[in-house]
């Protein structure tokens, strides 16, 4: 059987990575890939794809030392069983589907609460008040991925509401109707209602900034990644992005300093609170004034937006930091 692997990456569906092979010089020894279903607990022994000096070979392996999480969601009852296997703290990105409440409650009590939109629970009862408070609200699945699901409503007049979602709108009269209406599409206790950022415009565009937060080769949190999705005004969200720029494009670096500021007690406050996680992605809007917004958290950041920047070495630390981070786990915990 061999000997054990040091580093494996658990995913949906085994496949392989090209990045890792197109750089294996960089890797520092093997890597095994595998998906739940690899998994023999009865032998002990998962059935995967090891990447050895640039060569992927399909066979049988013994149980790794680490393993880095790429799974969404997160299989919790596979994690749970192959920690039995590797020994509690050698597996890390235990959470990547976050629950949005939990993440704002995590945060607000922490050093960057200030950076937070306000935001709520959503109840239909409270809907009035709420947009006769802020005037605009967003509405997102406290689960939600990829922006499936979210909408806003904007307060016009005192009875007119409007709701618009993916470049459609609906006007919505009388405070004694809309609430009703709205809890059909936004269900108690699974949606949450955030106070909408008023962002700036420039030529019909708008843009957001989102940083990659991983942990290194000494177990701290290090940006590794930056970039800004720019979307037309009229989009609700950035994810129907026209470009995807070197975020030093649109903000200064004075900003991007205090955002990677930001990012980095958020990745410690999260870490903290719910523990095991490795890398996540932050996003930030600026509003009208410049003063930046934690708007989400993503528990398994999208690599792929980070080719579109064209930098090597920001790809280079957004694929090779994790698999130095598990260097450090075999190192400080001494993993058998």
């Amino acid at each position: 059987m061999g000997p054990r692997i040091d580093r494996a990456l658990l995913m949906n569906t085994v496949q392989t990575v090209p990045y890792y092979s197109d750089h294996w010089r960089e890797l520092a020894g093997e890597l095994l890939f595998f998906d739940p279903r690899g998994i023999d607990w009865e032998r002990d022994r998962i059935h995967g794809l090891q990447l050895r000096r640039g060569v992927w070979r399909r066979g049988e392996f013994a149980f790794p030392r680490t393993i880095y999480n790429r799974c969404f969601p997160e299989p919790r009852a596979v994690l749970a069983r192959l920690k039995e296997r590797v020994g509690e703290g050698n597996i890390f990105n235990l959470r990547t589907q976050l629950d949005k409440w939990e993440v704002y409650q995590l945060l607000r009590a922490s050093p960057v609460g200030g950076s937070l939109p306000a935001t709520y629970l959503f109840d239909p009862t409270e809907l009035p008040q709420l947009l006769a408070e802020h005037r605009s609200l967003i509405l997102k699945p406290r689960r939600g991925h990829g922006g499936a699901g979210v909408f806003r409503l904007t307060l016009l007049e005192p009875e007119l509401v409007l709701a618009s979602s993916q470049g459609l709108s609906l006007p919505l009269w009388g405070e004694a109707v809309y609430p009703a209406l709205l809890a059909a599409a936004a269900p108690q206790g699974v949606y949450l209602a955030q106070a909408y950022i008023d962002t700036p415009v420039k030529g019909g565009l708008k843009f957001d900034v989102r940083l990659l937060l991983q942990k290194d080769g000494e177990g701290k949190w290090q940006k590794t990644g930056e970039l800004s999705r720019v979307a037309p005004a009229g989009r609700l969200l950035t994810n129907g992005y026209l470009a995807v720029l070197p975020a030093q494009e649109v903000v200064s670096g004075e900003i991007l300093e205090q955002l990677a500021a930001l990012s980095r007690l958020a990745a410690q406050a999260l870490d903290q609170g719910m523990g095991g996680l490795g890398e996540l992605g932050i996003d930030f809007l600026l509003d009208r004034e410049g003063r930046p917004w934690i708007l989400e958290v993503n528990g398994k950041p999208d690599k792929g937006l980070f080719w579109k920047v064209g930098d090597g070495q920001m790809l280079k630390s957004v694929y090779l930091t994790p698999l130095h981070y598990q260097e450090y786990l075999l190192e400080s915990r001494q993993v058998p």
